[in-house]
Protein backbone atom coordinates (compact mmCIF):
# COMPACT_ATOMS: atom_id res chain seq x y z
CA UNK A 1 0.00 0.00 0.00
CA UNK A 2 1.37 3.51 -0.49
CA UNK A 3 0.92 4.11 3.38
CA UNK A 4 3.34 1.14 3.88
CA UNK A 5 5.60 2.55 1.05
CA UNK A 6 5.84 5.55 2.85
CA UNK A 7 7.10 4.43 5.89
CA UNK A 8 10.69 4.41 7.35
CA UNK A 9 12.99 1.10 6.64
CA UNK A 10 15.93 -0.01 6.45
CA UNK A 11 16.89 -1.56 3.13
CA UNK A 12 20.24 -3.45 3.64
CA UNK A 13 18.65 -4.79 6.81
CA UNK A 14 15.85 -6.21 5.04
CA UNK A 15 17.88 -7.46 1.90
CA UNK A 16 20.39 -9.05 4.16
CA UNK A 17 17.44 -10.71 6.15
CA UNK A 18 15.73 -12.16 2.60
CA UNK A 19 19.26 -13.06 1.47
CA UNK A 20 19.31 -15.60 4.70
CA UNK A 21 15.72 -17.04 4.24
CA UNK A 22 16.88 -18.08 0.90
CA UNK A 23 20.15 -19.85 1.70
CA UNK A 24 18.22 -21.51 4.74
CA UNK A 25 15.56 -22.51 1.82
CA UNK A 26 17.62 -24.25 -0.49
CA UNK A 27 19.73 -26.31 2.11
CA UNK A 28 18.63 -29.96 0.85
CA UNK A 29 16.64 -31.51 3.71
CA UNK A 30 16.33 -35.22 2.23
CA UNK A 31 14.44 -37.36 4.77
CA UNK A 32 12.82 -34.81 7.19
CA UNK A 33 9.31 -35.20 7.89
CA UNK A 34 6.86 -32.87 6.28
CA UNK A 35 5.60 -32.20 9.43
CA UNK A 36 9.50 -31.00 10.69
CA UNK A 37 9.94 -28.52 7.42
CA UNK A 38 6.49 -27.31 7.34
CA UNK A 39 7.51 -25.67 11.21
CA UNK A 40 10.89 -24.89 9.59
CA UNK A 41 9.18 -22.89 6.87
CA UNK A 42 6.51 -21.71 9.19
CA UNK A 43 9.51 -20.05 11.18
CA UNK A 44 11.31 -18.53 7.71
CA UNK A 45 7.62 -16.91 7.37
CA UNK A 46 7.73 -15.53 10.66
CA UNK A 47 11.11 -13.94 9.89
CA UNK A 48 10.26 -12.29 6.62
CA UNK A 49 7.06 -10.83 8.37
CA UNK A 50 9.44 -9.10 11.15
CA UNK A 51 11.32 -7.51 8.10
CA UNK A 52 8.58 -6.43 6.41
CA UNK A 53 7.54 -5.01 10.02
CA UNK A 54 10.82 -3.59 10.34
CA UNK A 55 11.30 -5.75 13.21
CA UNK A 56 14.75 -6.74 11.84
CA UNK A 57 16.66 -7.88 15.23
CA UNK A 58 13.56 -10.47 16.10
CA UNK A 59 14.01 -11.57 12.67
CA UNK A 60 17.33 -12.43 12.50
CA UNK A 61 16.63 -14.03 16.08
CA UNK A 62 14.09 -16.20 14.47
CA UNK A 63 16.09 -17.11 11.45
CA UNK A 64 18.87 -17.98 14.09
CA UNK A 65 16.43 -20.55 15.50
CA UNK A 66 15.15 -21.20 12.42
CA UNK A 67 18.67 -22.76 11.31
CA UNK A 68 18.95 -24.00 14.88
CA UNK A 69 15.61 -26.61 14.77
CA UNK A 70 16.60 -27.59 11.11
CA UNK A 71 20.05 -28.33 12.28
CA UNK A 72 19.07 -30.45 15.56
CA UNK A 73 16.08 -32.83 13.13
CA UNK A 74 19.02 -32.82 10.74
CA UNK A 75 21.43 -35.00 13.35
CA UNK A 76 18.93 -36.88 14.74
CA UNK A 77 18.15 -38.35 11.33
CA UNK A 78 21.45 -38.67 10.73
CA UNK A 79 22.14 -40.09 13.30
CA UNK A 80 19.36 -42.82 13.01
CA UNK A 81 20.98 -43.60 9.10
CA UNK A 82 24.15 -44.27 11.03
CA UNK A 83 23.23 -46.70 13.44
CA UNK A 84 20.75 -48.16 11.72
CA UNK A 85 23.56 -48.89 9.00
CA UNK A 86 26.08 -50.29 11.56
CA UNK A 87 23.70 -51.91 13.07
CA UNK A 88 22.49 -54.47 9.82
CA UNK A 89 26.30 -54.41 8.94
CA UNK A 90 27.65 -56.13 12.27
CA UNK A 91 24.45 -58.30 12.58
CA UNK A 92 25.21 -59.56 9.48
CA UNK A 93 28.77 -60.53 10.45
CA UNK A 94 27.42 -61.99 13.67
CA UNK A 95 25.10 -64.04 11.88
CA UNK A 96 27.59 -65.49 9.53
CA UNK A 97 29.98 -65.61 12.50
CA UNK A 98 27.30 -68.09 14.26
CA UNK A 99 26.95 -69.92 11.39
CA UNK A 100 30.60 -70.22 10.96
CA UNK A 101 30.76 -71.46 14.64
CA UNK A 102 27.98 -74.05 14.49
CA UNK A 103 29.68 -75.95 11.44
CA UNK A 104 32.99 -75.26 13.00
CA UNK A 105 33.93 -78.98 11.90
CA UNK A 106 32.95 -78.46 8.66
CA UNK A 107 34.76 -74.82 8.49
CA UNK A 108 37.95 -75.60 9.45
CA UNK A 109 37.95 -79.39 7.45
CA UNK A 110 37.32 -77.30 3.93
CA UNK A 111 38.83 -74.11 4.78
CA UNK A 112 41.52 -74.61 7.78
CA UNK A 113 42.05 -73.57 10.75
CA UNK A 114 43.69 -70.44 10.35
CA UNK A 115 41.25 -69.25 7.74
CA UNK A 116 38.28 -69.97 10.66
CA UNK A 117 40.41 -67.83 13.26
CA UNK A 118 40.53 -65.33 11.18
CA UNK A 119 37.34 -65.20 9.89
CA UNK A 120 36.23 -65.26 13.71
CA UNK A 121 38.22 -62.68 14.57
CA UNK A 122 36.66 -60.07 11.75
CA UNK A 123 33.37 -60.84 13.16
CA UNK A 124 34.75 -59.60 16.80
CA UNK A 125 36.44 -56.84 15.17
CA UNK A 126 33.04 -55.86 13.54
CA UNK A 127 31.19 -55.84 17.40
CA UNK A 128 34.24 -54.25 18.89
CA UNK A 129 33.78 -51.22 15.64
CA UNK A 130 29.78 -51.25 16.57
CA UNK A 131 30.62 -50.03 20.02
CA UNK A 132 32.87 -47.23 19.50
CA UNK A 133 30.60 -46.00 16.68
CA UNK A 134 27.84 -46.20 19.41
CA UNK A 135 29.98 -44.83 22.45
CA UNK A 136 31.53 -41.91 20.29
CA UNK A 137 27.74 -41.05 18.66
CA UNK A 138 27.81 -38.31 20.54
CA UNK A 139 31.06 -36.77 19.33
CA UNK A 140 30.30 -37.15 15.83
CA UNK A 141 30.04 -34.02 13.60
CA UNK A 142 26.99 -35.31 11.23
CA UNK A 143 25.72 -33.23 9.08
CA UNK A 144 22.33 -34.13 6.87
CA UNK A 145 23.13 -31.86 4.53
CA UNK A 146 25.81 -34.53 3.01
CA UNK A 147 23.09 -36.83 2.27
CA UNK A 148 21.65 -40.45 3.21
CA UNK A 149 23.96 -42.24 0.81
CA UNK A 150 27.06 -40.51 2.75
CA UNK A 151 26.24 -41.32 5.95
CA UNK A 152 25.19 -45.06 5.27
CA UNK A 153 28.86 -45.52 3.21
CA UNK A 154 30.64 -44.33 6.18
CA UNK A 155 28.79 -46.76 8.50
CA UNK A 156 29.68 -49.40 6.79
CA UNK A 157 33.66 -48.44 5.94
CA UNK A 158 34.00 -47.77 9.69
CA UNK A 159 32.72 -51.46 10.59
CA UNK A 160 34.71 -53.31 7.65
CA UNK A 161 38.23 -50.65 9.47
CA UNK A 162 36.76 -52.94 12.57
CA UNK A 163 37.06 -56.28 10.66
CA UNK A 164 40.07 -55.37 9.03
CA UNK A 165 42.16 -54.00 12.08
CA UNK A 166 41.54 -56.93 14.13
CA UNK A 167 42.98 -59.39 10.82
CA UNK A 168 45.73 -57.38 10.99
CA UNK A 169 46.38 -57.90 14.58
CA UNK A 170 45.93 -61.75 13.92
CA UNK A 171 48.64 -61.79 11.50
CA UNK A 172 50.51 -59.33 13.91
CA UNK A 173 50.22 -62.07 16.88
CA UNK A 174 50.57 -65.07 14.04
CA UNK A 175 54.14 -63.74 12.75
CA UNK A 176 54.74 -62.34 16.60
CA UNK A 177 55.69 -58.76 16.11
CA UNK A 178 53.10 -58.06 19.54
CA UNK A 179 52.18 -59.97 21.85
CA UNK A 180 55.00 -62.50 22.01
CA UNK A 181 53.75 -63.98 25.02
CA UNK A 182 50.42 -65.05 23.09
CA UNK A 183 51.40 -68.57 22.69
CA UNK A 184 52.22 -68.88 26.70
CA UNK A 185 48.28 -67.67 27.61
CA UNK A 186 46.46 -70.20 29.04
CA UNK A 187 43.25 -69.74 26.82
CA UNK A 188 45.34 -68.31 23.69
CA UNK A 189 41.78 -68.51 21.81
CA UNK A 190 39.70 -65.63 24.42
CA UNK A 191 43.22 -63.93 24.19
CA UNK A 192 42.41 -63.53 20.48
CA UNK A 193 39.07 -62.99 20.35
CA UNK A 194 39.82 -59.86 23.29
CA UNK A 195 42.34 -58.29 21.12
CA UNK A 196 40.67 -58.69 18.00
CA UNK A 197 37.56 -56.82 20.04
CA UNK A 198 39.91 -54.06 20.90
CA UNK A 199 41.28 -53.35 17.99
CA UNK A 200 37.81 -53.15 16.22
CA UNK A 201 36.68 -50.61 18.32
CA UNK A 202 40.52 -48.81 18.55
CA UNK A 203 41.59 -45.93 15.86
CA UNK A 204 44.84 -46.09 16.49
CA UNK A 205 45.87 -49.83 16.96
CA UNK A 206 46.06 -50.81 13.59
CA UNK A 207 48.55 -47.62 12.45
CA UNK A 208 50.96 -48.88 15.51
CA UNK A 209 50.76 -52.54 14.69
CA UNK A 210 51.91 -50.82 10.58
CA UNK A 211 54.43 -48.99 11.96
CA UNK A 212 55.69 -51.84 13.36
CA UNK A 213 55.97 -53.72 10.23
CA UNK A 214 57.71 -51.22 8.12
CA UNK A 215 60.32 -50.27 11.16
CA UNK A 216 61.14 -54.19 11.49
CA UNK A 217 61.17 -54.18 7.28
CA UNK A 218 63.44 -51.07 7.33
CA UNK A 219 65.86 -52.83 10.27
CA UNK A 220 66.25 -55.83 7.83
Amino acid sequence: SDDYDETKRDEKKHLDILHKIAVLECKPNEGLSDKVIIDFKRLLGEALSCSFCHSYETAENIILDADKYIKNRGEELSRLWYLSTAGKITSIVVIFGIIAWISKDCFIYFLGKTFFECSLSMVVGSLGALLSIIMRMGEEKLDIHAGELIHKLEAKYRIIAGMLSALLVVFAISSEIIFPMFLKVENPNIFLLLISFIAGMSERLAPSISSKLIEKNESE
